[in-house]
Order: C-alpha cells, then sequence, then structure tokens
C-alpha cells in the first residue's frame, strides 16, 4: 500500500468484501438448507472408515506379475549386490508380500515353502537392523549385504516354484 487512506477502503476494495460475504452467505445456506446430506449405501462421510481394509489380488496371475516386477528390480537384477544394498529395504518388503501373495494363490507346497523361506530371509534382514527405507548407517553393511543375498536367494527359489506351479 503507497498512502494512508485513513481507514477507508476505495470501492473495488469494498465490492470484493461483500461478494465474498455474499458467497459465504449462500455457500452456507447450501450446507444447512436441506437437512443431513443422504450418504448412498456403501458409503459414508467419513471414507475409508465403512469400506474395510483394501484387499489385494491374490490369483496365481497376480502372484506372478507381482514377481516378475520383484526380480526385475535392481535389488534383485543388479550383478553387485553390495552397490544396491542401502536403497532395498523396501525392496525386501515387497518381497514379503510377493512371498505371501503367492502362497495364498497357489498353496502347494512348493509354492509354501518358498514363501516361507522369503518370509525368513526378509526378517532376518529386520533383525540385523538393515535399513527399511533410504540409505541408512546400520551397525554391520556386510550383515545386511549378506541378509539382501538371502533374501535374493529365496526370491529365486519363489520364482522357480511359480514357473512350476500350474
Amino acid at each position: 500500500m503507497d498512502g494512508d487512506d485513513g481507514g477507508r477502503r476505495g470501492p473495488a476494495t469494498a465490492a470484493r468484501g461483500l461478494a465474498l460475504t455474499a458467497l459465504a452467505v449462500v455457500l452456507l445456506a447450501g450446507c444447512a438448507g436441506n437437512g443431513p446430506a443422504v450418504v448412498p449405501s456403501g458409503q459414508s462421510s467419513d471414507g475409508a472408515a465403512t469400506q474395510g481394509p483394501v484387499v489385494e489380488a491374490r490369483s496365481p496371475d497376480s502372484a506372478r506379475q507381482k514377481l516378475s516386477l520383484a526380480l526385475a528390480d535392481p535389488c534383485y537384477s543388479s550383478p553387485d549386490a553390495r552397490a544396491v544394498w542401502p536403497r532395498c529395504g523396501r525392496w525386501v518388503e515387497e518381497s514379503a508380500s510377493t512371498a505371501r501373495t503367492a502362497a495364498t494363490a497357489i498353496p502347494n507346497a512348493a509354492v509354501t515353502g518358498a514363501a516361507a523361506a522369503v518370509g525368513a530371509a526378509h526378517d532376518d534382514y529386520v533383525a540385523r537392523g538393515c535399513p527399511g527405507t533410504g540409505p541408512t548407517v546400520p551397525l554391520d553393511a556386510n550383515s545386511c549385504i549378506g541378509a539382501l543375498t538371502s533374501v535374493r536367494a529365496a526370491m529365486s527359489r519363489l520364482s522357480g516354484a511359480l514357473g512350476a506351479a500350474p
């Protein structure tokens, strides 16, 4: 503001203020005018409160698709685990999820055994204090690289079991 207007507003400012006040009155009247809103069956005004948990697709095809994505990730496919391990905590988590999906979708002995191996390797990775997300400094980098290598081997086993499963 370039000068003191002595507390007076110009015509444009006054008109803008009046228009905003009128808009607020119209909006508030619309909200309170017809009583409570009618919420369609199966929905809530709270969003996810009544929708329940998100259900993951657990078909053999979805298990194989998740596995193919996991195997394409550099945390699995890189020839040098030492170069990628600090960024692989999320991949390890996704690998455990993939294994659970596979064991649910194809509950044969080979798949459930391989899924259990992935779960055990995941648990070992976490127990060693390896980074869950992003690069952090663990207590023992070599221990985390070894744990990542175990998850990779278990995912290879799961891949073989899913490839053999009908």
